[in-house]
Order: C-alpha cells, then structure tokens, then sequence
C-alpha cells in the first residue's frame, strides 16, 4: 500500500515534494491510521482552504515551483523543439502522476481507508473536490513562456534591494476607481499597452502635485494586466537598477521599474547613474523594461536659492537633462473646486453614499480646508470617512 509514497518520491521535474498536500498523500496507508488520519485531513483541509479543486491546485503549485526544466524554456534558453525528448518524457511523466492521484476521489479513498484501518471512521472528514487534471507538457510550456514560472508566475509586484522581494499583499486599486484626470491616465495606459505588443514604447515621469494620483495611476495599471510584472526601487537604491536589468533581461515578462517620489539633492551621483540608464550608457536598457518615476517637482534637482545665484541657467539646465530623457512626460496637477467637488460625488456614486448633494459638497470643502487643500487623494480620503460615519449611524 506504498503507491502513494512511491508515486510521490518518483516525482523529478517539479520541485513540489514538500508541498503539504502531497505529504499528506505520503501519509496516507502509512504506518498507523493515526497517521493517514493526519495525512487525509492535511490534504482536504489545504485544498478546500484553497477554494480550487484538487487539480487547479495542482496546476498552481506546479507553474509556482522553481522548476530548472521549465526555467530552461521560459528564459529563453532553448526551444519547444530543442528540448530534448527525455526532459518532455521526465514533465510527462510527473504531470501523469498528479493526475493520477486526482483521478481517486476523495469519497474512494475514504472508503480505502476505512477498509484498510478499522479502528478510525474516516467517513467523519470533509470532501474536497477533485476536478480534471488534463494538463500537457505542452500547455506548461507555453504557459511559462507567456505567465512566467516561479515567483513570477505567483506574483505580479516586488521590491527590490539587491535582491527581489515579492510583495505579498499589492495594492488592489482599478482604474475605475480614478476618477478624472482621463486624459493623463489615457496617455499612460496606451504607452502601456504599446509596451506589452511589443510596440515602442517610453519610459513615463508622472509629475503634478502630491495626492493627485500619479503612484496611483501606475499601480491601477499593473492591476489591468496578466502579463505586466513590476518593480519598485527606492530612490535610494537607483544605483542598484544595473544589476536589476541584468536579473530581469532573460525573464519573458514584461516589467515596469517604479521609482517613486523622484528628486535629487545637489551632487547626488545617483543623478548621473539615472540618466545614463535611461539615455547614454554603452549598456543598453532591456526591451522586456520600462521606468516609471513620480515627482512632485519639474525640476527634479532640489536647488537652494545661493545654487540658483550661483549657477543660473547651467543649474536649470541639468535639472531639466533629467526630465527630458523620459519619453513621456505626463502632467497631474490639483485640481480646482469643480473637478475636486466632482470626484466626491463619483466616488460617493461607487459607494451608494445616501447623502443630499449640498450637505455631502459642503462637507468636503470643510474636510479639504483641514487637510490643507485639494486634491482627489482627500476626495477619497473624505468619502471613506462619510462612508464610516454612516454605517456607523453618525452624522457628517
């Protein structure tokens, strides 16, 4: 009654042995029915948990495991057709024992298990649903190739300081949640778009005023897109994006860099280091890799009044260098009364706020004097205040 155990520890393409639903295979049939006991409440506790039939959770664990064959093809290194007949006939064959294991029901093996141990009634665990694991090592490939494997497959955001870093929890934000400002989030989602067809496409400064949704913007946009991965660097770290290139070149994904909050003091070398990455180095900047930056300043050098006496134009000149090396150059400035009191209004429409119109209008230009002015960050801010205060039966 090994067939588990043995089918499990066969296992050679995909790194996923340690995963817990497959240890509890390991355990099932074992050496006490205190064990398989343990072993079938790991494997319906982690699949039911996971809100997928036992093959789409499979599915995931396979194009999420660090698997050098894959690895191979999805980085380029060789092709459908190169890869030799052996590692297809080794994915092939791993792929047949996940499905084997799917093709026994939960309710089969709990009637095996009852037979085989007298002394538990394992008729008292959960099912889980097993669905059709019919996946090829044709489809995985070309689903690397597109998705990516690993960590990039599992994630869409990192940060990254030497080394990448996936973020767990990415901001969840639409562009339908943006309200306004149309025209620039247009300009940014089209050179997006060209960027992942393959089109030319800019690296994009977004510059305006704080709260008026420039980081915003970038991050909807990832959102709006299985295909784009991103990446942010501090501005402290810029240095660092060299070697990001060089970890990123091979990957068939294409990735944005954000640097948000862009500015430079006076002598910053990080300045210089910035500009040739994106205009002048001998190392050309890869094609699967855009920069997006953030600033609140059109000069993105901050200067002193004593620099701006002593250096003139020159100053001016350099600051400007920067700014004129991204390729689109998008503008967010606040917004005055109307368009701020109109984002209220919308985003008060998303949420069904019941409030008259007036009472809600006044409210906010109150809420805006106290946060020291306008913009769509405080329209948000305030509507998600209304928004409490509602629910909470408090009035505004």
């Amino acid at each position: 009654m090994q067939e588990f155990r043995n089918k499990i520890a066969s296992l050679c393409c995909f790194n996923v042995k340690n995963d817990p639903v497959l240890l509890g295979f390991k355990k099932l049939f074992g050496k006490s029915a205190e064990e398989s006991f343990e072993g079938y409440a790991e494997i319906a506790s982690t699949v039911l948990k996971s809100g997928k039939p036992l093959s789409e959770y499979f599915h995931d664990i396979l194009v999420f495991s660090d698997s050098p064959v894959l690895n191979e093809f999805a980085f380029g290194e060789v092709s459908k057709a190169d890869l030799s007949c052996l590692r297809k006939d080794a994915l092939r064959y791993d792929l047949e024992v996940l499905r084997s294991l799917c093709e026994e029901t939960a309710a089969q093996i709990q009637i095996r298990l009852n037979t085989f141990y007298d002394t538990l009634d394992f008729g008292k665990l959960p099912l889980y649903d097993n669905g059709v694991f019919n996946y090829t090592p044709d489809y995985f490939l070309d689903y690397v190739r597109t998705h990516g494997s690993g960590m990039f497959a599992r994630y869409k955001a990192f940060t990254f300081d030497g080394e990448l870093h996936p973020i767990d929890f990415p901001d969840t934000i639409k562009l339908s949640d943006l309200k306004n400002y149309e025209e620039q989030r247009k300009q940014v989602v089209d050179n997006t778009v060209c960027f992942l067809s393959g089109k030319p496409a800019q690296n994009v400064l977004l510059y305006g005023d704080r709260g008026t949704g420039k980081s915003s913007t970038v991050k909807a946009v990832l959102n709006e897109s299985k295909y784009l991965r991103m990446v942010e660097v501090l501005k402290n770290d810029i240095e660092l994006i060299p070697q990001l290139f060089r970890k990123l070149r091979d990957i068939p994904l294409h990735f944005i860099v954000l640097i948000d909050d862009l500015s430079f003091s006076e002598n910053d070398d990080r300045f210089g280091i910035l500009k040739g990455i994106l205009e002048g180095s001998l190392a050309a900047k890869p094609d699967n890799i855009l920069i997006y930056a953030t600033t609140n300043r059109r000069k993105i050098i901050r200067e002193t009044i004593a620099d701006r006496e002593v250096s003139g134009a020159d100053a001016i000149d350099e600051s400007m260098s920067l700014s004129d090396r991204f390729g689109l150059f998008v503008t967010f400035m606040k917004p005055d009364k109307r368009v701020y009191l109109d984002i209220v209004q919308k985003l008060a429409e998303d949420k069904r706020l019941e409030i008259p119109e007036e009472k809600l209008f006044a409210a906010a230009e109150r809420f805006a004097l106290k946060r020291g002015g306008r913009s769509p960050r405080t329209a948000r801010q305030f509507v998600d205040w209304v928004d409490g205060r509602l629910a909470l039966g408090l009035d505004i």
